[in-house]
């Protein structure tokens, strides 16, 4: 699967994508790729506490809680993709993204659209935020769903999210807003240009 596009100009390695700060690449069924999704998962519905110690040890915890089971349950039906951002040279996963079908909005997962739209969710680990890593992601999943032949993303974030503005530049909307809880729903079209990348 081909992957684009990172911040800078990229050169592009099979299913990576580099620049010199970090790569971007499918998460695999391994088990350090699964277990990374989990905390990222966590970091990305809790942002505001402090990200798993250990997460060997955390994560059948972890994926009891109702806000993460729906996510993480079952990963691998039709539908779910996720991509990792790598610094290229410690090898250490900086970012995840990822999306997922669900066939009615989850009790405890915002950002439900619509059955057939993928909804999204992304976390950037504390050290690796605003170096355009959670752009890339975004401009990523959006290629990696149209390849899969999806025409819509979705995802939920907080009022207070200062995140919407970076979800505004990859061309989500707003859907609908829940009071009083102040979650908001975004979606996004997947245009295909002639050249074959999402924008």
């Amino acid at each position: 699967m081909s992957i684009a596009f990172a911040q800078s100009t990229p050169l592009n390695r099979g299913d990576e994508t580099h620049t010199a700060a970090y790569c971007l690449r499918p998460a695999i069924s391994a088990k350090e790729d699964q277990q990374y999704l989990t905390a990222m998962c966590y970091v990305s519905i809790f942002p505001m506490r402090h990200p798993p110690l250990s997460i060997q040890e955390e994560e059948k915890i972890l994926l009891r809680l109702p806000q993460i089971s729906p996510w993480r349950r079952g990963w691998g039906r039709t539908g779910d993709i996720a991509l990792l951002a790598i610094n290229p040279l410690t090898q250490q996963r900086i970012g995840a993204i990822w999306c997922r079908l669900f066939p009615s909005a989850p009790a405890f997962v915002s950002g439900f659209y619509d059955p057939n739209v993928p909804l999204v969710s992304l976390a950037v680990t504390k050290s690796s935020r605003h170096q355009g890593v959670g752009g890339s992601l975004l401009h990523a999943i959006k290629q990696a769903a149209s390849q899969h032949g999806y025409t819509a993303l979705s995802l939920g974030v907080t009022a207070k999210n200062t995140a919407q503005v970076l979800y505004e530049q990859h061309g989500f909307q707003r859907c609908s807003v829940h009071s009083p809880s102040g979650l908001i729903t975004m979606a996004v079209e997947l245009t295909v240009p002639e050249n074959g990348n999402v924008r």
